[in-house]
């Protein structure tokens, strides 16, 4: 059996109303030289079902079910099963251009070196299956070839909200495999953190600036707004592991990163109803007396007025603070396209 070029990595969790379009698209891709891995991480629904109906006798999907564990584990899983010479990680919901796998063979035919490519992509934020905002993330044609370079950048980057996801990236396999980069076993952060990790070995990096995948978030519903107790903690892990890598030379901007993911984490814990009012307060204070907290609302740059406001309500009283933050997670759950519009412009 050949090795593929590409190896594409899905995980896959209650996707049954879904994954037959994502596998539509994926059949109509323009280069062959790829094998999909569709991990099912133990679905409850028919979706095992589905895949297989849908894949048909198709011999580049390879379906696979494990117990569920969450998607950084099921891509771990692809990882350790994997052949080819680069990987993709899609979501079991979205849309990749089917020139996508051309489009990375001929930069890589160009830059037989490279460690990363960084794709444009399209945003769109859905609301009861209505497009309730749309934006392109767009990348500015550039290779770097040096990774101080790109690490100093990292925070120009990460403000276009192009670092963060790994589904607009093409990586080396035998890189992530050297230097043992696997996703952490979190339910929030595990794809940011896992870039960090590989970010520190990337000597040659292209920027290009082709829209590559289109990502379709359930405006109150996605993985980012569900609550969980350690959800701060990897938000904070992400700030420690990026000023380190970067030597703090992008301190204030990793600080205004924090405020933001702060804010969603203390939105998820107000809108959650798995835990008592009682309990909401004491995880809110934690968050809001946390050494990082206490820095970054000091150091947070403010180079936009979404920033600025951001770091004027961190600062303000917490009953102030408090009731803002109930009026925005109220909005960030029945008003999700006033939402997108907010953070875009962070």
């Amino acid at each position: 059996m050949s090795t593929p070029k590409f190896s594409i990595i899905i995980p896959i969790y209650n996707a049954e109303t879904s994954i037959t379009k994502t596998i539509k698209v994926l059949k109509e891709f323009d280069n062959a030289n790829f094998e999909i891995l569709l991990v099912n991480d133990g679905s409850t629904d028919s979706t095992e079902k589905v895949v297989n109906d849908s894949i048909g006798e198709d011999p580049r999907f390879h379906l696979f079910t494990k117990k569920n564990e969450g998607p950084g584990l099921a891509r771990n899983y692809g990882i350790e099963r994997a052949r080819g010479d680069y990987l993709l990680f899609f979501d079991a919901d979205d849309y990749p251009e089917k020139t996508i796998l051309n489009d990375y063979a001929l930069i890589i035919s160009n830059n037989p070196r490279l460690d990363l490519i960084v794709s444009s992509f399209i945003f769109r934020t859905m609301n009861q299956e209505k497009v309730a905002d749309e934006k392109e993330y767009l990348v500015t044609e550039h290779i770097y070839d040096d990774n101080e370079e790109f690490l100093t950048d990292m925070y120009e980057l990460m403000n276009k909200q192009l670092m963060y996801v790994v589904w607009n990236k093409c990586y080396r396999r035998d890189l992530i495999i050297k230097n043992k980069i696997r996703f952490k076993d979190y339910r929030s952060c595990e794809d940011r953190i896992f870039n960090l990790d590989y970010y520190k070995h990337c000597s040659l990096v292209v920027m290009n600036p082709k829209v590559e995948y289109v990502y379709e978030f359930v405006g109150g519903q996605g993985i980012t707004n569900q609550y969980n107790q350690e959800k701060f903690a990897t938000f904070k892990e992400f700030y420690e592991r990026g000023n380190a890598i970067t030597n703090n030379e992008i301190r204030e901007g990793m600080a205004a990163l924090l405020l933001k993911g702060a804010t969603s984490v203390i939105f998820s814990i107000l809108e959650t109803e798995k835990i008592t009012r009682k309990q909401k307060k004491i995880e809110i204070d934690s968050i809001l007396n946390d050494t990082s907290i206490v820095e970054a609302k000091q150091y947070a740059i403010t180079d936009t007025t979404t920033k600025k406001i951001t770091k004027l309500l961190f600062n303000m009283p917490r009953p102030l603070l408090l009731f803002v933050f109930n009026i925005g997670a109220f909005i960030e759950t029945k008003m999700p396209g006033v939402m997108a519009l907010l953070k875009r412009n962070y």
